[in-house]
């Protein structure tokens, strides 16, 4: 089982081998966002060479032999001041906390304000601005947390504060250690997921280069959207350099190798391409192509999964039950439960056929130990990622099965139809099951049926009433109208970045 790039020697265990290293269920979605924001601006080099490579995602024969090394701006000061008052006790250092309080004192000798009090009103009124933009809403440590990719500024790694190392540090005023003592290579929630992703277009675009100028022109424009906040984290991180005065030579430039993914994930680049160029290129609200951007890379990343280990005879298609507003059918839901459930068996045989053929590569040479931990970074992530983004339901409890939340059809309307176009209903799910492998109506199901890959049906009403389901949830959406009896069309209403220009 090949890796990309094919050089890399740090991937040990089962699960990285075949899914790529490396995806955790602690990773929230807008973390995968994030990180996979965090590597595309971050610079990058040759790690054999030390060469510089420039632009996003570059496109050099070097990516396909050798691992990147990228440089993420760590700006820990920043962070400290945004989530430092509100997090868990355990994580807050006294280093941390002095440390917090000599930057607060900073800001307010370098703050517009009448007076000292209207200063410190005006510092609170910025902490809170860019704390509301916390990208989770858990119980970590200050440095755990992050926030959304409100701009370029804000786009943080995670570094591990050491209980040990920080509680054996003391504040001084120039010491490189209270801010540079982070851990940068230990993965608690940002547990490289959004590599994963990063590597997968990476290897994309360098298949088919013509989609770099406008992936990488439209995510430079989402993150550069505000530069009212990209200002605001400037001032403070600019004002605690400022006032630390840490020498030159002892800061220490962050640096992290990315680590490697399956050949098997190239069976998607031309679609996951030609998907994300639609939808960067649909004008909204930046914060809304945010949000919908983090649930769309995590159902990319579902379906490159899948498709992994979907190999030879194993059917490849996903069943849904559209289950809208009293539209619920119980034929439908049972016969998506049921390929749901040979989907996973899908994926759980990839795992025991990956360990076979790869049991001298694997630092745990024990089956039932290997096989369990892939489990729970294979089928079992691919059921909480699911559930996060609405594909797999219920949330809890027994049934599941792939259906399709609201944020999800959005989605998937905006990367499957350039905007400002319109398909018909059916020329739209025919492109659901050429991108997804999603069967709706009859007529995929039977092509399925007749490959062997699903039950053949006795009764097909079910799934027409599954399609006139989905046609009714893309109405209410927005997005479909119909022109006859017969003939719905599905139309993307945005307006296209390009006209915008």
């Amino acid at each position: 089982m090949e890796l990309y790039p094919r050089t890399y020697k740090n991937v040990n265990s089962l699960q990285s081998k075949l899914f790529g290293h490396r995806i955790k269920a602690a990773q929230t979605k807008y973390e995968y966002l994030i990180e996979f924001l965090q590597v595309a601006i971050a610079r990058k080099e040759d790690a054999l060479t030390g060469k510089p490579f420039s632009g996003m995602f570059p496109v050099d024969r070097r990516v396909e032999a050798y691992n990147l090394t990228f440089f993420p701006e760590t700006r820990i000061g920043l962070k400290r001041f945004v989530f430092l008052p509100k997090s868990k006790l355990e994580g807050k250092a006294e280093v941390d906390k002095q440390a917090y309080r000599e930057c607060i004192s900073a800001l307010e000798q370098n703050v517009l304000g009448a007076n000292a009090m209207a200063r410190r009103n005006n510092i609170t009124i910025i902490q809170n601005l860019l704390s509301g933009f916390s990208a989770v809403n858990q119980n970590r440590s200050w440095f755990d947390q992050n926030l959304l990719p409100i701009c370029r500024e804000a786009i943080l790694p995670e570094g591990m504060g050491v209980k040990r190392v920080r509680q054996g540090l003391t504040f001084s005023v120039g010491d490189a250690k209270v801010d540079g003592a982070f851990d940068y290579h230990r993965y608690t929630y940002m547990c490289r997921g959004g590599e994963v992703y990063y590597l997968h277009l990476l290897n994309a675009i360098n298949e088919f280069p013509a989609y770099q100028a406008v992936i990488e022109a439209r995510l430079t424009q989402m993150i550069d959207s505000f530069p009212q906040f990209s200002h605001l984290c400037n001032f403070v991180q600019g004002t605690w350099d400022n006032y630390m005065m840490v020498p030159a030579e002892e800061k220490k430039e962050t640096s992290k190798d990315l680590g490697a993914i399956p050949r098997a994930f190239s069976q998607r680049n031309r679609d996951t391409l030609s998907e994300l160029r639609n939808f960067l290129n649909s004008k909204s609200h930046p914060f809304e192509k945010m949000e919908i951007l983090a649930d769309g890379i995590l159902l990319q990343m579902l379906r490159m999964m899948y498709l992994a280990a979907a190999i030879g005879r194993e059917s490849n298609c996903w069943v849904l039950d559209i289950n809208y507003k009293g539209m619920d059918n119980s034929e439908m839901r049972k016969t998506a439960i049921a390929a749901f459930k040979h989907n996973e068996e899908v994926i759980s045989s990839y795992l025991y056929r990956g360990y076979a053929e790869l049991r001298d590569q694997l630092e745990e040479q024990d089956e039932r130990k290997a096989i369990k931990g892939a489990a729970e970074d294979s089928y079992r992530l691919f059921r909480k990622m699911g559930k996060a983004i609405g594909v797999v339901i219920p949330n809890t409890g027994a049934g599941m099965r792939f259906s399709l939340s609201e944020d999800i059809i959005k989605f998937l309307v905006l990367s499957l139809i350039p905007p400002k176009k319109m398909i018909t209903l059916d020329e739209f799910m025919e492109l659901l099951y050429r991108h997804f492998g999603m069967v709706i109506g009859k007529e995929q199901y039977l092509r399925e049926a007749a490959r062997g890959s699903v039950k053949k049906p006795g009764d097909t009403s079910c799934l027409e009433e599954n399609k006139r389901a989905l046609a009714q949830k893309l109405k209410d959406c927005g997005f479909l109208r119909d022109l006859s009896d017969a003939t719905s069309i599905v139309e993307n209403p945005y307006e296209s970045e390009d006209d915008l220009v």
